[in-house]
């Protein structure tokens, strides 16, 4: 079988797609079931989070030289939504979640209380978020052709 670059390279992609359940966080949706809708990543986005710890760790170094005393650096700390004491993978997750949530759309305080408050749907989440992101982009199908009405007999 020979690979067909012409037929690669025209294809239009999409990112997987899936909604999880997370009835656990039922109360926190407004109406309806509920599901938090994730996508697989690509390769800049998954490499940023497989940098996220070292990241992490810089920010620190910044934010002690930056502040004098320690109640500033623990403020800015925690507007950062960052410890140093966070395990790589889990802000490798972090960074995860927060680049592939479609709906909601989050950020990263949202995405680090969420890990410490339901550290089991954090983890289902991020796990489908690495699933799709393994299966890779998706062919985009074409938009649905207008179904096709037969003309009046009316006399």
């Amino acid at each position: 079988m020979t690979f067909n670059a012409d037929k690669f390279e025209r294809a239009k992609f999409t990112p997987r797609e899936k909604v999880v359940e997370v009835p656990a966080l039922a109360d926190f949706f407004d109406g309806g079931p509920a599901g938090w809708k994730v996508r697989g990543l690509s390769a800049n986005e998954l490499y940023k989070a497989m940098e996220a710890k070292s990241k992490i760790s810089s920010t620190e170094s910044i934010v002690k030289a930056l502040s004098a005393n320690g109640d500033q650096v623990t403020a800015l700390r925690k507007a950062l939504g960052m410890s140093l004491d966070t395990p790589g993978e889990i802000a490798k997750r972090l960074e995860m979640l927060v680049v592939g949530s479609v709906a909601p759309v989050i950020e990263l305080p949202v995405a680090v209380k969420l890990a410490e408050t339901f550290p089991i749907e954090f983890m289902m989440l991020t796990n489908e978020i690495s699933v799709l992101t393994g299966q890779g982009a998706e062919v985009a199908k074409p938009a649905a052709a207008s179904q096709k009405t037969k003309p009046s007999t009316a006399a």
